[in-house]
């Protein structure tokens, strides 16, 4: 089972929200796809432990060998290869995406060569609350999220069966990649015309890949939720839960400390939310 946590607009409460749940079940790992910015770990105050890099491939050219076709030049849409002296291609490699296209395409074996460079890292550690967290992360000043979201994902899959995904902010392809196959997607919103205006795109997103989705209002009692009332309805979708702005749940957030571990009234509108979730993705 794969529930995943998305909602456009970042600081919609979207990892507050997932960390949470996956606290109140206790036996899913937890997959923070938020691989520019991950902040899951700081939320359940655990330490990463890295568990393997993430690397691109990038052509290294033999210029004995090249041919000066400029076949390679045609096939990279990152328009990381540019034609040098005699026509032989020079690699830019700030721009290229690890496509492997201009190796495919060329006609010589020995023109291109293996090459790579480490753009990311994979962690996986338990955190004190006895489930797994698995955390993707970009190098700083690397620009290829995708890969990166792609080799965690892989990674959380291949070893456990039930897990939790929070998602990037955004709606990009990433966001496409993460929610692919999942059973119920859980958009979580504020009513702000930001937060409406993104919470759409998940909605279509979802429609797209054809997977079940829920909203969550959170910071609920801020702002006109009749708005996320109607979109929801025009989408067929159920609203099923309003976490409230609350100074409590702001307390909890800057101790890094999970609200439904607390004692506050607040911990069971978490708890009550994730039975309601496990209900849509049991479905």
């Amino acid at each position: 089972m794969i529930v995943a946590f998305s909602g456009g607009k970042g600081g919609t409460g979207k990892s507050t929200v997932s960390t949470n749940v996956a606290v109140a079940l206790g036996d899913f790992a937890l997959v923070d796809l938020d691989v520019e910015a991950p902040d899951d770990h700081i939320l359940l105050s655990t330490e990463l432990v890295g568990v393997g890099e993430v690397a691109l491939f990038q052509p290294v050219f033999n210029h004995d060998a090249c041919f000066a076709c400029g076949r390679c030049l045609d096939a990279c849409h990152d328009n990381a290869i540019i034609s040098g002296r005699n026509g032989k291609p020079i690699l830019i490699p700030e721009l290229c995406g690890g496509c492997r296209g201009c190796k495919i395409i060329c006609p010589s074996d020995e023109a291109i060569k293996e090459g790579k460079k480490t753009v990311g890292r994979i962690y996986e550690n338990v955190t004190p609350y006895g489930f797994p967290l698995i955390t993707g992360e970009l190098f700083e000043g690397e620009e290829k999220t995708y890969k990166v979201l792609l080799e965690t994902r892989r990674y959380a899959v291949r070893r456990y069966e039930n897990l939790i995904f929070d998602t990037a902010a955004g709606a990009g392809n990433g966001i496409f990649k993460a929610l692919e196959g999942v059973d119920v997607v859980v958009a979580v919103t504020e009513p702000t015309p930001f937060g409406i205006r993104d919470l759409e795109k998940i909605l279509e997103i979802s429609k797209l890949l054809d997977r079940r989705a829920v909203v969550v209002i959170n910071r609920s009692g801020t702002g006109d939720e009749s708005i996320v009332e109607k979109m929801c309805n025009r989408y067929g979708i159920k609203i099923i839960g309003k976490i409230p702005y609350s100074e409590n749940i702001m307390k909890a957030y800057f101790k890094n400390v999970p609200v439904v571990t607390t004692d506050y009234p607040e911990a069971a509108v978490f708890r009550e939310l994730t039975e309601k979730i496990m209900e849509e993705a049991c479905r």
